[in-house]
């Protein structure tokens, strides 16, 4: 069984989230801890915990030192930041301490299971391995799409239409199987098309 842990102290937040997992991910055993210092008390009990969930402003730490120490804790767990900060350079600093993602709070809770299930290589995520593969376009425009550009962007930079754009966008969602950009960069980890550490989800 994978196990876990969420590491946030709004109650409420914390609280909802580990009911939405338990209902939706019956196979996940899930912790909580409210703060760093019970998040490491954790650790010491269950070596066995494959992610941690992480709001980085806690109680007892603030900011990337809360994630500094956690890794140092836990070296070979993954850890998704999970946070209402979004300034500027956040997801670069995060990816050089090692986080696997990181995602506003503003994501929606389909977004986040998604991203958990192919993390976590749960067997719907799996299952979903075997696809139609994307041409050498199309991954051209999920790149650009996975640095948050826009369409008209990504038209200027490969010199097409934004109809041409917006058709291989399409076929970028059938072919990976979503329905959203913030979706599809979290397939595009599963798939190796991008590397997880540098993950900075969009807002669709």
């Amino acid at each position: 069984m994978r196990t876990v842990l969420l590491v946030d102290d709004h109650v409420l937040f914390r609280e909802s989230l580990a009911l939405l997992l338990r209902q939706r991910l019956p196979e996940l055993r899930v912790l909580e801890a409210g703060s760093l210092h019970l998040a490491l008390r954790q650790c010491e009990r269950h070596p066995d915990i494959d992610l941690i969930v992480l709001d980085l402003m806690l109680r007892d730490s603030r900011g990337v030192l809360t994630l500094e120490r956690l890794r140092r804790a836990c070296p070979g767990t993954a850890v998704v930041v999970v946070s209402g900060a979004t300034e500027a350079g956040l997801a670069l600093e995060l990816r050089r301490l090692g986080a696997s993602a990181f995602l506003p709070k503003e994501v929606g809770s389909e977004d986040l299971l998604v991203l958990l299930r192919r993390l976590l290589l749960l067997p719907e995520a799996v299952a979903a391995e075997h696809r139609e593969p994307l041409s050498a376009r199309q991954r051209e425009v999920l790149e650009r799409m996975i640095e948050g550009k826009s369409n008209k962007a990504i038209c200027r930079e490969l010199d097409l239409s934004e109809a041409t754009v917006k058709t291989h966008v399409q076929a970028i969602f059938r072919k990976l199987e979503v329905n959203t950009r913030t979706q599809a960069v979290m397939a595009a980890i599963h798939l190796g098309l991008h590397a997880p550490g540098s993950l900075l989800l969009p807002t669709d």
